[in-house]
């Protein structure tokens, strides 16, 4: 028997929720390679929900340069995988790709999830200014915008949505996931519920890393035009000391429930607490070409969707989720509404969406895609 081939899956902040996508990657490869994921911990340490992960995860020196430049040789040492494949084109992911595919002819992969020089778009022009001289941070808008001309010489380009495959080129690969795992027969939610004192209430959940492009205050706005006191708004996954999260809070009333970091194993028993998941992303810069991944995680769970038409979004949940104009929670709240008063329909919706994800967006079917990407090049 042929030994397995090795895969270092570079992530450019472990202690970063960009950190799930390497994860999906890595748990898609890991069935026929030994997979790793490597890159610095700018907080030292593991972003929170993968701290358990069953993947290996290895951390890498991180400094600000030119010291970064004295600590490349270890970090380029622990690199040892046959392929690499660099998640965003950030300099301590794809830039350190680059380098161990220039003096060691690895094979290089770039995955590109996001349009990373699209989040400092909407700054204002004195503050874009300022980040781009500020070349000592290898993460930076200058090293960002630079990398961008270096994305033609990796060997593979994997991408999310159309939008980032008319830019950069390459294949799409979802955000995958287990559906096996995340099977609504599996979880219970009555004692989850009770012991988060929420027994009796309607559920309206946001899922992910709360941030202004994703809508959260079209969504508080959108609940509290409901006129039903046991409808709340339940946000998973906030930093209880972000300062968004803090003026999230600050106009919060008794419909408005918000809790910290879940780990991955736990999510689905949270994610079935919701009658209904929201993702009301906005239409900026950063969400152009963006997919957010909980879509999947609530699309495998069957539970109700209602999201925005922003890049890819109204075609993932053709038929299986409800679509409405981003920045609008006049329209947010007539489908919050009609979910709630249309309790069979929306259930009906959940399985739909249940079913697509496990035709499209499972980790077998991307598992195919991907080790005929890495077979033909090794």
């Amino acid at each position: 028997m042929s030994e397995r081939k090795r895969i270092s899956i570079l992530n450019f902040d472990l202690s970063d929720n960009s950190l799930g996508r390497a994860y999906i990657l890595a748990l898609a490869l890991s069935e026929y390679y030994d997979v790793e994921i490597i890159g610095p911990a700018k907080k030292g340490y593991i972003w929170e929900p993968l701290r358990d992960s069953d993947i290996k995860i290895t951390k890498v020196p991180y400094s600000r340069l030119p010291l970064l430049l004295l600590k490349l040789p270890a970090i380029l040492k622990k690199i040892d995988g046959d392929v690499i494949y660099a998640v965003k084109p950030r300099f301590t992911s794809f830039g350190f790709g680059l380098l161990k595919k220039l003096f060691y002819n690895k094979p290089l992969f770039l995955d590109i999830d996001d349009w990373e020089v699209g989040f400092y778009l909407k700054k204002r022009f004195w503050n874009r200014l300022s980040r781009f001289v500020h070349v000592t941070n290898p993460n930076g808008l200058f090293w960002t915008w630079l990398l961008q001309f270096f994305i033609r010489y990796a060997d593979r380009v994997t991408t999310v949505s159309t939008f980032l495959k008319n830019k950069y080129g390459g294949v799409i690969i979802p955000h995958a996931k287990d559906t096996c795992f995340l099977d609504p027969l599996r979880f219970k939610n009555d004692e989850l519920k009770r012991e988060l004192g929420l027994a009796g209430k309607k559920i309206v959940m946001f899922l992910g890393t709360p941030r202004q492009h994703k809508g959260l205050e079209e969504a508080v706005e959108a609940v509290l035009m409901i006129d039903n006191p046991d409808l709340i708004l339940m946000i998973v996954g906030a930093n209880m000391n972000g300062k968004y999260e803090k003026k999230l809070q600050a106009s919060r009333s008794g419909r408005f429930f918000m809790i910290g970091f879940v780990s991955i194993k736990e999510l689905p028993r949270y994610l079935m607490l919701s009658d209904v998941v929201i993702i009301p992303q906005r239409i900026t810069p950063d969400t152009i070409g963006q997919i957010p991944s909980k879509i999947f995680d609530a699309m495998s769970l069957a539970r109700p969707i209602i999201s925005t038409k922003v890049s890819d979004i109204p075609e993932i949940l053709s038929d299986c989720g409800i679509i409405v104009n981003p920045e609008s929670p006049n329209e947010l709240s007539s489908a919050i509404k009609w979910v709630m008063e249309n309790p069979e329909k929306a259930s009906q919706m959940g399985r739909r969406a249940r079913k697509r994800c496990n035709e499209l967006y499972s980790l077998k079917t991307i598992r195919r895609k991907l080790t005929r990407l890495i077979g033909g090049l090794i």
